[in-house]
């Protein structure tokens, strides 16, 4: 059994499925190539943030390497400024043994004379 132009009866139905199908289709590559060129500009965006984000971070590191040099200059001279303050101990203990010693000399002359 055919229709017009000798189709059969469910040729028709199936015509109109298939154009909703390709209709539906149609659609939804626009929606995805929509959707795939808000993709890209956030990407983009995405990306240019990642970039500033890796200058901040090579500004930050230049700073830590400033600072880190600068206190192993600090630490470098602290040890030194110890190592003249022993030595300065070492010289006024040293001194002061020496007054000790002559005035324990005068005090007894003293006492003699």
């Amino acid at each position: 059994m055919t229709t017009s132009n000798g189709q059969p009866p469910e040729f028709f139905s199936r015509l109109d499925r298939i154009e909703a199908i390709v209709a539906a289709n149609s659609e939804q590559i626009t929606a995805n190539t929509t959707a795939i060129t808000r993709l890209e500009a956030n990407q983009a965006a995405l990306s240019e943030r990642v970039n500033i984000m890796a200058e901040r971070v090579d500004t930050v590191s230049e700073s830590v390497n400033q600072v880190s040099r600068i206190a192993l200059a600090i630490l470098q001279r602290v040890d030194s400024m110890q190592t003249e303050i022993r030595d300065l101990q070492t010289d006024v203990r040293g001194l002061q043994l020496e007054n000790r010693r002559i005035l324990d000399i005068l005090q007894q002359r003293g006492g003699d004379g």
